[in-house]
């Protein structure tokens, strides 16, 4: 458990709803393209009601504020299946990395490199009290493009499990690529956090409103969406 997994939830009801098409999305979705188990396949893209509003109004913000940048959704809610899918394919990975010869089914016999997962996947606990984030439709991974839809070079992949990935890793990096990529995600982070977003302390990527973290940053006395 994370500790913002201590922060009650109290689900207002919000409807998941499609995001607009007008939005710029990776095509096709990475992790369908991987095979995960989503039960309606053209119906990906949801997130609640109210997100989809506050990321409508920081997509007009963005488009006020330069004529280059666009927002790019890369995920956004995803059922516990495809959560938990996405889990065990890290940890496949991550025991391919170490050379570890075993198979997911043997997870909990490998606590350490659990523990290295979820500082970017989140459990996929089924437990009401602790859903992981983008299993509430509160949370969404979410880049910059061209106008085309291209992704802008960020200083590290969304997904990839390293220090890279952290909010602010390129503000001590001497370098010209680092001065670029640090002053990209911190215009992400802000037109982000101007609408109510809370940004994962530990991915770049990822921002939410209305679950436990949005909830544990903003000092709330609950989380306004559980699993859904």
């Amino acid at each position: 458990m994370k500790i913002w997994n201590k922060i009650p939830i109290k689900d207002n009801g919000d409807k998941l709803i499609d995001i607009p098409k007008f939005f710029k999305f990776i095509d096709p979705h990475p992790y369908f393209s991987l095979g995960a188990p989503y039960e309606n396949k053209k119906s990906i893209w949801k997130l609640r009601e109210e997100v989809v509003n506050r990321l409508i109004k920081v997509n007009d913000y963005l488009l006020s504020k330069n004529n280059f940048f666009h927002l790019l959704i890369y995920d956004s809610w995803r059922p516990l299946e495809v959560q938990e899918f996405m889990f065990k394919r890290a940890f496949t990975l991550e025991c391919k990395k170490l050379d570890i010869d075993d198979s997911e089914k043997n997870m909990q016999n490998y606590p350490l490199i659990i523990k290295r997962i979820e500082e970017f996947w989140a459990y996929p606990s089924f437990e009401e009290n602790c859903p992981p984030p983008h299993s509430t439709g509160g949370a969404l991974d979410v880049s910059l493009s061209d106008k085309y839809g291209n992704p802008i070079e960020m200083g590290s992949d969304i997904d990839q499990m390293d220090d890279s990935s952290k909010p602010a890793f390129y503000e001590n990096v001497y370098g010209e690529e680092a001065i670029i990529w640090n002053g990209r995600r911190n215009l992400l982070k802000e037109i982000m956090t101007k609408y109510g977003f809370a940004q994962h302390p530990n991915e770049w990527w990822h921002f939410s409103f209305g679950d436990q973290l949005w909830a544990w940053q903003n000092k709330k006395t609950n989380a306004l969406y559980g699993k859904i």
